[in-house]
């Protein structure tokens, strides 16, 4: 049994062989059209993950986070639309 806690990790050990293993889409797609990986389950229902931003909630959140706090939205809404449809983001 394999146990690891980075998507890198599991990518890695899929496209070794290792066996069935969760990866996400936007990780695998590329080595599904190159025939590397080959999906499985498809259409079956899975529990989502939830993904968050920690910073000292006492402090004013600059320009530069802020922006970066924006683009993990951005992008998490492309690679993760439902859990962008679920959680209305909270704005500091």
């Amino acid at each position: 049994m394999l146990a690891v806690d980075d998507g890198n990790a599991l990518l890695s050990a899929a496209l070794v062989c290792t066996g069935i293993l969760p990866i996400p889409h936007h990780m695998a797609d590329g080595h599904v059209a190159s025939g590397e990986l080959e999906p499985l389950f498809e259409g079956w229902p899975c529990d989502s993950m939830p993904v968050y931003l920690a910073h000292p909630p006492n402090r004013h959140v600059s320009a530069r986070l802020r922006v970066s706090i924006d683009r993990v939205v951005e992008r998490m809404a492309i690679h993760a639309p439902m859990a962008s449809q679920r959680k209305t983001i909270r704005r500091s």
